[in-house]
């Protein structure tokens, strides 16, 4: 008989009673069988942990590790990293649902691919109720590639990440134990903040290929929220990616013709990503505006429907915060991008 490698799946919670059932039910269903499937719970104050309790009293391969005393997400997260065990191991989020596959087709991606270090696969976005709603983007170049099982050299990763930002979905990730347990140790949250699975996609690709199955093989769950919370949580600085990008750019020791295109793809995203900050910015009445700049983005509007999409609305967005009556237009702007008060 083959061997069979053993896959560790690690799943930090708290306070996740509505969704770990699915998550659980997703991952102890799948058809790869020689799983260990570990629970971090973080003090939850809900029924998370009785609702764990009710799998592992029907025999499944479920361990459940309790804090007393609430961590912070970082810890908690970083401490499923050093409980790891097996060949592969995984750290699947607790409201997420899992395609019964996932598991098998990553297994057989990297034993396949030696060289590869880790494997994500597309993904699906459900709402809070389970609803599908829509895919995750990927660039086009994944896209479009006739494999539907891709090794991205770590040269490929980087372009990728600059040129479209980070399409990974980290909970869709499958590593090898080794790497994520001793050379990766920890996502660095305290620097990188809700970016920091992006610093590890890189850090991975420092040690090998890092692979991307295009199938969607995962619910990745976006929980709708009424329109108060999603305002109070209106973004107005800029995103946490640009700490990663920032940082690799600034540790490369000469500027070259690659470093020139990073540079200026990154500079793409910034401008995108300040489309969305300015409108918030006039959603809640502040009076000033981040710089955006177009002129020296057009060029990029001409290379992909995402480039030119995302310039058009950088473009709307500086006609917008340019009109003398823009205040005017806020109702309007919180309509458009929140929808209906819930």
């Amino acid at each position: 008989m083959s061997y069979k490698p053993l896959v560790c799946i690690c799943i930090p919670c708290y306070n996740n009673q509505d969704t770990i059932h699915d998550t659980l039910n997703s991952i102890v269903r799948q058809d790869y069988d020689n799983l260990k499937i570990k629970v971090f719970d973080n003090a939850s104050t809900d029924r998370s942990r009785e609702i764990v309790y009710s799998f592992i009293d029907q025999g499944h391969p479920i361990e459940l590790y309790t804090r007393e005393k609430n961590v912070s997400g970082e810890e908690n997260f970083n401490t499923c990293i050093a409980e790891a065990e097996g060949d592969f191991c995984a750290i699947f989020h607790s409201d997420d649902v899992y395609e019964p596959e996932i598991i098998s087709n990553q297994v057989a991606f990297l034993t396949d691919r030696l060289n590869c270090q880790a494997v994500s696969v597309h993904a699906r976005v459900i709402d809070g109720s389970g609803q599908y709603t829509g895919d995750r983007m990927i660039p086009k170049e994944l896209q479009n590639n006739v494999s539907k099982e891709i090794e991205l050299s770590r040269e490929e990763l980087i372009e990728l990440s600059f040129k479209y930002g980070n399409f990974i979905t980290c909970p869709s990730v499958l590593f090898r134990t080794d790497i994520l347990k001793n050379y990766i140790k920890e996502f660095k949250g305290s620097r990188f903040k809700s970016s920091a699975d992006l610093n590890v996609w890189l850090r991975v690709t420092e040690k090998g290929n890092f692979g991307f199955i295009n199938r969607p093989l995962i619910n990745y769950r976006l929980s709708s929220s009424s329109f108060s919370f999603n305002l109070a949580r209106a973004r107005t600085h800029d995103h946490d990616l640009f700490l990663v990008l920032d940082d690799f750019l600034n540790q490369q020791q000469r500027w070259d013709a690659t470093h020139a295109k990073l540079q200026k793809y990154r500079n793409f995203l910034l401008m995108k990503d300040r489309a969305n900050t300015n409108i918030n910015r006039l959603i809640l009445g502040q009076k000033t505006f981040q710089t955006m700049e177009l002129g020296q983005n057009f060029s990029m509007a001409m290379t992909s429907r995402f480039h030119c999409k995302y310039f058009m609305i950088a473009l709307v967005t500086k006609i917008i915060i340019s009109l003398p009556f823009k205040q005017n237009l806020s109702s309007l702007m919180k309509w458009v991008k929140f929808g209906h008060a819930r």
